[in-house]
């Protein structure tokens, strides 16, 4: 198999593979797309390139949608793409944080807000999450409630035994000490710091950030999880070239060779 100049495929070139089989000659001829990600792509190889690379590049799907000239149905199916790579990828590579000796500040924080439309009431999205207070470790997850049964089982998975855990005084954490955690709590109505000095303006501004990174218009409540694992993926690998990150996770999930 060998890649060839071919000048009536949009790409350019294919895959042809030429042999003789029990002395007949065999020959195949496969696109260069198949069975990679980019197989089903409507948009040219150079539309899928630099439709990724400004991705990576933060820039605003208005804008990539602009420069290209695509519509608008594939450039939302392309952004839905991207953040199921994140998605797949932080789950592959999560890990608890925490432990002893460190500091996790968790906190729950709302998305979205009550809409009236055409009669029916739209309700925002729950979201809990915790950070370490000295490292870009966190995790965040969409939750439909804050009973302590389902944050406690969101704290367990995510959070190391012997870790000091930091929060404000929702009754969900009463019992955390009894779990293995060291637990510090603040009262927000009459403190941002308390006596000891334990505060959770980390978590708090890691929430800002988050809603500051959210799509203003069309965004819909079954996809709010796929906007944090795009926000937490970027936030993570803060610094690095998000370009290669990116084309190494895409290789890695559909093991390219």
């Amino acid at each position: 198999m060998k890649w060839e100049a071919c000048g009536d495929r949009s790409d350019g070139y294919v895959w042809q593979c030429r042999k003789q089989i029990n002395g007949k000659r065999h020959w195949c001829e496969r696109s260069i797309r198949e069975g990679s990600w980019l197989e089903n792509a409507n948009m040219t190889l150079e539309e899928v390139m630099k439709f990724t690379y400004w991705w990576c590049q933060d820039l605003d799907q208005w804008q990539i949608k602009k420069q290209l000239g695509i519509g608008s149905h594939g450039a939302v199916d392309w952004d839905m793409f991207y953040r199921e790579v994140c998605e797949v990828t932080l789950f592959e590579k999560r890990e608890k944080i925490g432990g002893p000796g460190k500091l996790v500040q968790i906190d729950e924080s709302k998305i979205g807000k009550r809409k009236y439309h055409r009669g029916h009431v739209v309700e925002g999205q729950w979201v809990f999450g915790g950070i370490e207070e000295d490292s870009r470790k966190s995790f965040m997850e969409t939750v439909e409630n804050r009973t302590e049964e389902t944050l406690l089982n969101l704290i367990r998975e995510w959070v190391a035994p012997g870790t000091v855990i930091v929060s404000d005084g929702w009754k969900a954490y009463a019992n955390l000490g009894k779990h293995g955690y060291i637990h510090k709590t603040l009262n927000h109505s009459i403190e941002f710091v308390n006596k000891e000095g334990f505060h959770t303006n980390k978590i708090e501004d890691h929430w800002r950030q988050m809603k500051a990174k959210l799509p203003t218009h069309g965004r819909k409540k079954e996809h709010y999880s796929s906007y944090l694992a795009e926000f937490k993926w970027r936030y993570v690998y803060c610094g690095e070239d998000l370009w290669k990150v990116f084309l190494d996770d895409v290789k890695r999930i559909y093991q390219f060779k």
